[in-house]
């Protein structure tokens, strides 16, 4: 807040040296261009005039903020801004012969050349115009970069987050725990099996830290990721968990954020497939949809515990997680739909750009 009130005051005060400074060069054409008789006449015509443009430039503001540079081809853009730099120039010009007139009367007229100043007057309204458009838009330009790295900044932040949360087995905190107590249940009963999910476990973890300084990666990687954080579920629900992937081959290079799939298919297994005895099947379709990719992770849920998962599901830390990250690297650029359409299934559907080759 301090700082918010910091910044109002410090562009307050270097606008009001800008029209200080601006007002002084004014003064000197104005007692250059006209008949009035002393520069002190002419520096107290100047504020006034100025003072004034002054405050219509919160106009100019306005119309910057929304008319944004690169909106329109710059050619139309000039076009635009001219045309109301005329309505707003003479504006100005009648307000300000207006209290002339009406303060000093026709004698004012009768010292004061108005055909041979109107057109310079006219022009240098013009000039002041675009000199503060141009100054707004530089204004807009800093305040808009500026935002753009606190967004990166806090996506660094979460996206690190996020990575502490997976070498911390991401969203689900028993997972470890779990994958150890089936490993020791499998050591009496399946050495092999043991090994192989320690094994898994171990591959699961160096990828994860392959990934750790990857804001983004081949969705092929992000396949192998989740893939490797299944199998190990696999290992430990055995039959009762099922699973069918459908991947559109040619997406396989396309870039998308890491560790995308492995909560969205965590939530699955942990809310729907933990809690059936018989488990159930987990569908992972991934398709081009236009510009897009669209993901949908498609579970069982029980009927009976129907509102108890619809509400981890919707609002747990996984998808939240997940929608906070989207946030940061799409803004409003991306869907994260929940169907709960059917009684006994759950869909998470997401809908992101399509990026480049990673």
């Amino acid at each position: 807040m301090l700082s918010a009130k910091r910044n109002r005051w410090s562009i307050f005060f270097y606008g009001f040296l800008f029209w200080t400074f601006w007002t002084l060069i004014y003064s000197i054409a104005l007692f250059v261009g006209s008949d009035i008789p002393t520069f002190f006449i002419a520096f107290i015509t100047s504020m006034q005039t100025n003072y004034l443009f002054a405050l219509l430039s919160i106009l100019i503001w306005y119309t910057c903020k929304h008319i944004p540079f690169g909106k329109f081809h710059i050619i139309i853009l000039s076009l635009i801004h001219f045309l109301i730099a005329i309505v707003l120039v003479t504006f100005w010009l009648v307000v300000i012969y207006g209290s002339w007139y009406f303060m000093f009367g026709k004698m004012f007229f009768h010292h004061f050349n108005v055909r041979m100043t109107l057109g310079w007057q006219f022009t240098f309204g013009l000039l002041n115009y675009f000199l503060v458009a141009g100054i707004y838009y530089t204004m807009i330009y800093y305040q808009n970069f500026r935002e753009k790295e606190l967004a990166e900044t806090n996506l660094k932040v979460l996206s690190r987050d996020a990575e502490l949360k997976a070498l911390k087995l991401q969203l689900n905190p028993h997972f470890l725990f779990n994958s150890l107590n089936s490993v020791n249940a499998l050591i009496t009963e399946n050495a092999s099996l043991a090994r192989k999910m320690i094994a898994k476990l171990a591959e699961f973890f160096r990828m994860t830290l392959d990934i750790h300084d990857h804001q983004f990666v081949s969705l092929q990687d992000e396949l192998w990721y989740a893939e490797a954080y299944r199998e190990i579920e696999e290992i430990r629900f055995g039959d009762r968990m099922q699973y069918e992937e459908e991947v559109d081959a040619s997406l396989l290079t396309k870039s998308v954020p890491s560790m995308l799939l492995q909560p969205l298919l965590e939530n699955a297994i942990k809310h729907g497939i933990a809690n059936r005895l018989d488990g159930g099947l987990i569908q992972l379709v991934i398709k081009s949809h236009g510009p897009n990719i669209v993901i949908e992770v498609t579970n069982p849920i029980n009927k009976d515990n129907r509102m108890v998962v619809e509400k981890l599901m919707t609002n747990g830390t996984g998808l939240s997680n997940l929608k906070k990250r989207l946030d940061q690297l799409y803004r409003e650029n991306y869907q994260l739909d929940i169907d709960l359409s059917q009684t006994d299934l759950f869909r998470v559907r997401v809908q992101i750009p399509v990026a480049m080759e990673s």
